[in-house]
């Protein structure tokens, strides 16, 4: 035993170490963004557009005459720009159908012309007649898309007819990632795309040669309904198929105050080299070859500018830098213009800070000669040599750090630790589990979330199975997670994945030393072969769909959340050296859990939350989404009826409260997946696996079975006539078969292995039709089979044939024998997936951890005891003999 000097250092350096190893966690990520923006955008592209000149400018018209147009384009070409960008507004072209009033165009592309410059048009704008109802009042509604793009179509190919021989480049649309330049609607990069490929497609016919150019997209930190960053937004217009429809990617990067040299490559940081976090975004869809074309750059002089104000010397300066540093470090960028020349913008509006002066016009025309007859340089490779080594130096020393605290705690008396915290009383260890919890929920800062991580693991270590129940009871609280920030990166933590990891430690050292010999956590899976092959094949399945992914950070996280995390709740579950009551108790934490959800559901219902829908208020819950939460819940509720029948005494009558709690919270969802399949499914089920039942309704008196089934009767009228309008409602009908329909579109096309976990939602849009109704961004395509096909292919659902195959003879072989926890468990699982053949069965994360771990604890054996190995040691030296059969749990009537 160490003496109380030595224990008192140990702790002491232990505590240093940790803050070591905090510093070391931060330099890593400070390192890790050093390597990245290391790189300036992965490789070149070529010119979609050859000889197209490198420098030019956004004209601002407003406030000149047309014959006010010529004087300007000679002052823009006499700076040394080769090409001018002019909006050409829809609604002022064409304020009626078919009636064309060209005269502004005509004019402003006759003037560029003549000074010798490329005009390029930004089509953007609607008239009031294209606009949907919701777009018509307020005076940006000219701002908002078309209601039909075919009518924006027609106008695009018009301007291509009659502009072909002087113009080569479109824009099409301008910053529809931010409000209010997508009208009255939430920000849609797949509604975009669709604008993008009808206008695309029309030009081309009118002229060959035209060059695409997508909107410009707005500089922006937010990731909202009103707007989104263009790293998202363009990961979005991959995913709905937009590549094929443009030449060119169209940015903004304004300086905003920051200078070029600024090396920051951050969503949260508006500067000029955020234009290399769209460009990686590119690389990664595979459109490496695509240019990007910076539109607008530059840095304001007004005081008032939204774009933030510097000196008219630095203005000159930064642009001079900025522009130097594309040509020469960002092959990938084909042309580069001046953010606006607004000669006649009444006096106090900061896009005048813009304008040219004398001196910076003089620098842009010296650039322009300076680089007119040379070749464009390739870009400098800067050495990784000092990375390599920093990197290696951080290891060595995180590897040293790692080492000398374990060896410091392995000095510290933890079983003495374990026996005081065991030996205090119960009402004491929930104080330090609700301070624990009161400290994590109100913490930001990353190292006392990591510390918070870490009691929890000592805590769980010396009650291991109170981790796999708080894992199992938090299920239903995906969306509550914690935000976890190391230097650039964030991660979401939710509640049940943070017990889950802390609980690891715990069991693992838990097993080994309770099972030396078989600590293994695919050894439970012996025991029955085909059930390991079933386990295994799911998470081999996740592999297979390497080579259709795109979106790697998508393919990560479906990977982590449907295939690791739930694997490891049910081999942990399996693993864990079982003992008396065991089933029971997990079971219960994870209807608790249910519970808890339903309590929270009808709580905010009664308080007026919830999503109106056919007269009624659907509830809620904490998933944010009515059919989310009755898919959970309509799997705990026959769990509950299992516990119920299971219990006795006080016992019972609780877990008849929460069957009742259960069954209303579902009821208020107003779910009709749940209602007509999901109830019925597991219904069946427990008749099918308790016969018993039936007999002992035919034995009981006619009179009580004919007042049996006439009040259940009045309650089926009662609650059809309350929900008819819910249940009666084909809308949705004809768009799940819609989903359907589009959804074995995507099949066949990756038929054999599918899109991987998460790919679902990054390959979808690209399937929707022009103008349709249909959610672009549906995570699952609201059929468990069709689930299994797009995520993986004919292989998923072979494995998932295979798996309600070997499901329903294991059942069936068994049926005398389980105990009501099983059945309800069994039920539960047939509701789902009755259920889910109309939503969701496992693409969703909480779903797909209960379904594992209710299979799980219903291959669970019964019982634990402790002799049972002894006895077995002792028949071997006796010879065969006939052992009871375990029966804890078991329905025994």
């Amino acid at each position: 035993m160490p003496s109380p000097l030595r224990l008192r250092l140990a702790w002491l350096r232990l505590l240093l170490l940790w803050v070591l190893g905090c510093g070391l966690a931060l330099q890593a990520g400070l390192l890790a963004r050093a390597t990245r923006e290391h790189s300036q955008g992965a490789a070149g592209a070529q010119p979609a557009a050859p000889g197209f000149p490198f420098l030019g400018a956004t004209f601002v018209p407003d406030g000149l005459a047309p014959q006010q147009f010529a004087g300007e384009m000679a002052r823009l070409a006499d700076a040394g720009f080769g090409w001018v960008r002019v909006r050409l507004a829809w609604d002022a072209v064409e304020p009626a159908p078919g009636q064309w009033q060209w005269a502004t165009g005509d004019a402003l592309v006759a003037a560029i012309h003549g000074a010798g410059l490329e005009p390029v048009l930004v089509l953007d704008g609607s008239p009031g007649w294209a606009r949907a109802a919701q777009d018509q009042p307020g005076a940006q509604a000219a701002l908002a898309p078309p209601a039909d793009v075919a009518t924006f179509a027609r106008f695009a190919a018009a301007v291509a007819a009659r502009y072909a021989p002087q113009v080569r480049v479109y824009q099409i649309w301008d910053e529809p990632n931010i409000s209010p330049h997508w009208g009255a609607r939430h920000i849609e990069a797949a509604g975009y795309a669709r604008l993008l490929r009808a206008a695309a497609i029309a030009i081309r016919e009118a002229d060959r040669d035209a060059l695409i150019l997508t909107a410009a997209l707005a500089p922006t930190a937010d990731r909202g309904h009103t707007a989104q960053d263009e790293v998202y937004f363009v990961q979005r217009l991959y995913a709905a198929g937009a590549a094929p429809f443009f030449d060119a990617l169209a940015l903004q990067p304004f300086g905003f105050g920051n200078p070029p040299q600024d090396p920051r490559q951050q969503l949260d940081v508006l500067n000029f080299r955020r234009a290399v976090l769209v460009r990686r975004a590119m690389v990664a869809a595979g459109d490496g070859a695509t240019p990007v074309w910076l539109v607008r750059m530059g840095w304001n002089r007004a005081y008032n500018s939204p774009w933030g104000a510097v000196s008219p010397q630095r203005q000159t300066q930064y642009a001079l830098d900025a522009l130097e540093f594309a040509y020469r470090r960002w092959p990938w960028v084909a042309a580069v213009g001046w953010a606006a020349q607004a000669p006649a913008l009444a006096p106090g509006d900061p896009l005048g800070g813009f304008s040219l002066t004398p001196d910076l016009a003089a620098a842009f025309a010296r650039w322009s000669q300076g680089t007119a007859q040379a070749a464009r340089p390739a870009p400098p490779k800067e050495p990784m040599t000092p990375l390599i080594a920093a990197w290696v130096a951080l290891a060595a020393a995180g590897t040293l750090t790692v080492w000398r605290g374990v060896a410091a705690a392995r000095l510290l008396p933890w079983r003495r630790l374990r026996n005081r915290y065991l030996a205090l009383p119960l009402p004491a260890r929930l104080t330090i589990w609700a301070a624990l919890l009161a400290v994590y929920w109100w913490t930001a800062w990353p190292p006392l979330l990591a510390l918070c991580w870490v009691v929890a693991a000592l805590l769980i270590a010396a009650q291991p199975l109170a981790g796999l129940g708080l894992t199992l009871a938090l299920l239903p609280f995906h969306a509550q997670h914690k935000e976890f920030h190391w230097v650039d990166a964030v991660w979401a933590v939710p509640p049940a994945y943070a017990a889950l990891l802390c609980s690891l430690p715990a069991l693992w050292v838990s097993r080994a030393r309770l099972q030396p010999t078989s600590c293994s956590l695919l050894w439970p899976l012996r025991s029955w072969r085909p059930l390991r092959l079933i386990a295994l094949s799911w998470g081999a399945s996740a592999l297979l769909s390497l080579g259709n992914v795109w979106h790697w950070p998508a393919y990560a996280r479906g990977v982590w959340e449907l295939v690791v995390v739930p694997l490891l709740l049910f081999a942990l579950l399996r693993a864990w050296p079982p003992m008396r009551g065991r089933r029971r108790l997990l079971t219960g934490a994870l209807a608790a859990g249910a519970v808890a959800a339903a309590l929270a559901g009808l709580a905010s219902w009664l308080r007026g939350g919830g999503t109106p829908a056919d007269g009624l208020l659907r509830l809620v819950g904490p998933t944010f989404s009515p059919n989310h939460t009755a898919l959970y819940l309509v799997r705990s509720l026959f769990l509950s009826v299992g516990l119920a029948l299971t219990a006795q005494g006080r016992a019972r009558r609780v877990w008849l409260a929460a069957t009742a709690i259960l069954a209303l919270a579902l009821l208020l969802t107003g779910s009709r997946g749940a209602l007509l399949l999901g109830l019925p499914a597991g219904l069946l089920t427990l008749a099918a696996l308790r016969p018993a039942l039936l007999r002992r309704l035919r034995h009981t008196p006619r009179s009580w079975r004919w007042a049996g089934l006439l009040i259940a009767l009045i309650a089926v009228g009662i609650l059809g006539w309350l929900l008819a309008p819910r249940l009666l409602n084909r809308a949705s009908v004809g768009e799940r078969w819609q989903v359907w329909a589009l959804t074995l579109a995507l099949w066949r096309d990756h038929w054999l292995v599918g899109v991987g976990p998460g790919g679902f939602y990054w390959r979808w849009p690209a399937y929707l039709p022009l103008n349709s109704p249909l959610d672009p961004n549906l995570r699952h395509p609201h059929m468990v089979w069709l689930e299994m096909a797009a995520q993986g292919g004919v292989l998923a659902l072979a494995w998932l044939v295979a798996a309600l195959i070997l499901g329903a003879r294991w059942l069936l072989a068994r049926r005398m024998q389980l105990a009501w926890v099983q059945v309800g468990l069994a039920a539960g699982l047939v509701a789902g997936l009755a259920h889910g053949q109309v939503d969701a069965f496992q693409a969703l994360p909480d779903l797909a951890a209960w379904n594992w771990a209710a299979l799980a604890l219903l291959l669970a054996p019964a019982e634990y005891q402790p002799q049972r190995a002894q006895r077995t040691q002792r028949a071997e030296k006796k010879g065969p003999e006939k052992e009871r059969p375990e029966t804890e749990g078991v329905d025994s009537r």
